[in-house]
Formats: structure tokens, C-alpha cells, sequence
């Protein structure tokens, strides 16, 4: 593929998931001179059956008028994916990346619970985070790769330092996930290359925030397997595919409530070698991306010596 063919993308929000991805979305979404996808998480360079589709398809994705505007991506799939930075290094012409980092165990924790919302998860968070490296093993590609990776997508430094070797000339913005904020939002405009837009973002709105389902059955029908959901195959079938996922996730969100979890007694559950590991991560990662986490440090090491 030459250099003209490739899609042109002024910028990619990496991850992590569970970070502020979806608010960040919302409040650039909003900016008149940024053209994002209509829907946050193509997948497109993090999954095969979407890359499958086409780079039509990618494009069709994106609102009209996008040629006068800033193209970017917000997809968290892309910071985890070992194949995704080689894939857009190919595809794209992106060359500015926007991470944003959460204190890594509470990350797991919100994970874990909007698996547990969905239905992919029925352990405790300690039993999830205990069993997380045998379910790997056993299923590499599927459920538990994307479901019940707790603690390896919490592990920021190998992912970072992927995308830090296949694009050693691009620039790169780290942003804690509780610097989302206004201040945070102009800092990520500027690196972008446009003027920021308060006026268009309200700063106190948070997207994607923990809930649980209020129906077990719909939760169930909406995320099952398309063969064993007779409602996942209607959708699938029967519906256009340029409407589906708006109804998916319309009926996604009807069916959620506030969730009521006590996070601390959950967070204060974790292993100690899953504590452990995430230590020793924070250590590596500090210098790669000269933020201070010591906050992040220094609870883990309490929770370890606890």
C-alpha cells in the first residue's frame, strides 16, 4: 500500500479502556473541527472480522465533511491489540497518539464489573483476578481475551512501549484519566491542532459510568453468542447493519442502573500477586511516560504490605 492510499487519520486515542475513553469521546465528538466515527470503537485495526469489511466501510463510518475537519480515532481495543500499532503503521497516516492511564487496579475493577453487567463474568472480583492467566491460556482469541483480561490490560508498559518502537518518530500525549478535566481537554486540543471548544462540553458530564443490569434476560439476549440469542440474531439478520448497533445499544442502555458494588471491600480483595505484578509495572512505566504516578504506587505497596 503507498503512502496515498493510506487513511488519513490526524490522530488516534489508544486506551485504556476503562480510562475516560467514552467521555473523551462525547466532548470531541462536540468539537465543530474534529470528525470522529458515529459510533465510538470501530475495531477495525483491532479485530479481523471488522478489518474484513474494508476500508470503504472504515470510512463510511466517519460523519460527512470529514475532509475539513481533524480525523481521529477513539478506540481503547487499539492500545491492547498487539497487532494494532503494525496495522495503522500500514493503513493510516497517523503519527500523534492520545493515551489515557488509570490508576491500574481500579481500571481492572471497572473492567471487571462491566463484564459482570454483561454477563461474561459470574466469579468474584479475587476469584476473576486469580483465574485471569488460566483463562488466557485456554481461550487466547475469544471471551477471555477481551472480557476477562483484568490485569494485562492493566499492565500499561508493554502495550505503550509497542506503539513508542513502531512509531519512533510520533508524538505522543499521556494524560492521567483524573487530569480529564477542562484544563486536560485543552491540552489534548492543542496537541491535536485545533483551538479548544469549552463552550460546546459540559466538563461535569461522565460517560460510561459503573451500573448493572436491570434485566438479566435482555443482558442476556443482547450479549449472547448470535447463535444462542434469538433477539441477537433479529438484530443480526433482520436488521440493516447501518441501524443495528444504534438499536443494540439503545437497549443496552435502557436496560442499566446504577450499579451498587462496595468498591473498596472489592478493590481490597485483590491478590497479592496480581498486586504485585501491578507494582512492579508502575515502575517500569513512570520514566516511559514521565507522569508521576508515585499516588498509584504507593497505594498498590499498601495494599501488598496489607
Amino acid at each position: 500500500m503507498s503512502s496515498d492510499d493510506r487513511i488519513r487519520l490526524d490522530f488516534l486515542v489508544l486506551g485504556a479502556q476503562k480510562a475516560g475513553t467514552t467521555t473523551l469521546h462525547d466532548w470531541l465528538a462536540a468539537h465543530p473541527l474534529i470528525a470522529l466515527p458515529t459510533f465510538k470503537e470501530t475495531h477495525f485495526f483491532s479485530h479481523t472480522k471488522f478489518a474484513a469489511r474494508g476500508t470503504a466501510w472504515y470510512l463510511r463510518q466517519f460523519t460527512e465533511g470529514k475532509d475539513e475537519k481533524f480525523i481521529g480515532e477513539i478506540d481503547p481495543e487499539y492500545l491492547f491489540a498487539p497487532s494494532a500499532p503494525d496495522l495503522i503503521a500500514a493503513k493510516t497516516t497517523a503519527n500523534k497518539f492520545i493515551i489515557l492511564l488509570r490508576h491500574p487496579l481500579e481500571r481492572a475493577l471497572s473492567q471487571y464489573l462491566m463484564s459482570l453487567r454483561r454477563g461474561y463474568e459470574r466469579r468474584s472480583f479475587a476469584e476473576a483476578l486469580e483465574l485471569e492467566s488460566v483463562r488466557l491460556q485456554c481461550n487466547p482469541k475469544g471471551i477471555a481475551l477481551d472480557h476477562h483480561s483484568y490485569i494485562s490490560r492493566s499492565l500499561y508498559t508493554e502495550q505503550i512501549v509497542r506503539y513508542r518502537k513502531r512509531f519512533p518518530e510520533g508524538a505522543f500525549l499521556f494524560l492521567r484519566s483524573d487530569e480529564l478535566n477542562q484544563e486536560g481537554y485543552e491540552r489534548i486540543c492543542h496537541f491535536i491542532g485545533v483551538p479548544s471548544a469549552t463552550k460546546s462540553v459540559d466538563f461535569g458530564a461522565r460517560s460510561n459510568i459503573a451500573s448493572t443490569a436491570k434485566s438479566g434476560v435482555l443482558r442476556d439476549a443482547l450479549y449472547a453468542p448470535e447463535g444462542k440469542s434469538a433477539l441477537r440474531r433479529l438484530i443480526v439478520k433482520a436488521i440493516p447493519r447501518s441501524v443495528k448497533r444504534r438499536i443494540f445499544l439503545t437497549l443496552d442502555q435502557m436496560n442499566q442502573k446504577p450499579a451498587e458494588h462496595d468498591k473498596s471491600a472489592l478493590l481490597g480483595s485483590a491478590p497479592k500477586e496480581s498486586l504485585a505484578a501491578l507494582l512492579d509495572d508502575i515502575d517500569r512505566l513512570m520514566p516511559v511516560v514521565n507522569l508521576d504516578l508515585s499516588d498509584w504506587r504507593d497505594d498498590i505497596a499498601r495494599r501488598l504490605e496489607a
